[in-house]
């Protein structure tokens, strides 16, 4: 019993930190964008929301597309920037596409790059170790 509790708070704790990496990429990506110099300011919010819906459309039919994703990136950074959420339920049927399509092009790409896994991993290993030396400078 005693060590089912250690490895569930074990998994609590990584989930915890994983989290916390997540939140300051998504900060890191705000920051970004702003520094680039906001290209959707100048948008009406229903012209936001459009540009929302429209790149999830295309996100559905190119999944793997890294210039359409960072679109997204962008504007949803524009709504966080403008202290409101994206309307996620707007698009719901479209991430949930996007979610298949892109594990489908992902198992594909993975097959045609059998080291592509190992060298994802190993990416996501270090940018968590940076983040655990970052945190701990900090504190």
């Amino acid at each position: 019993m005693v060590e089912r509790k250690k490895a569930g708070k074990e998994a609590s704790a990584a989930e915890a930190e994983m989290i916390a990496l997540l939140a300051s990429k998504a900060v890191d990506q705000i920051s970004n964008y702003s520094q680039r110099g906001r290209m959707y300011r100048t948008l009406s919010d229903e012209r936001l929301v459009q540009s929302w819906q429209s790149i999830w459309d295309e996100l559905v039919i190119d999944p793997l597309s890294e210039k359409k994703r960072d679109m997204q990136a962008d504007l949803g950074s524009e709504f966080s920037l403008r202290g409101k959420e994206p309307p996620w339920g707007l698009v719901r049927k479209q991430i949930d596409s996007f979610l298949v399509d892109s594990d489908r092009a992902w198992k594909e790409w993975r097959k045609q790059h059998p080291d592509a896994e190992a060298r994802a991993n190993e990416s996501i290993d270090s940018d968590l170790q940076k983040f655990r030396t970052e945190r701990r400078r900090s504190n």
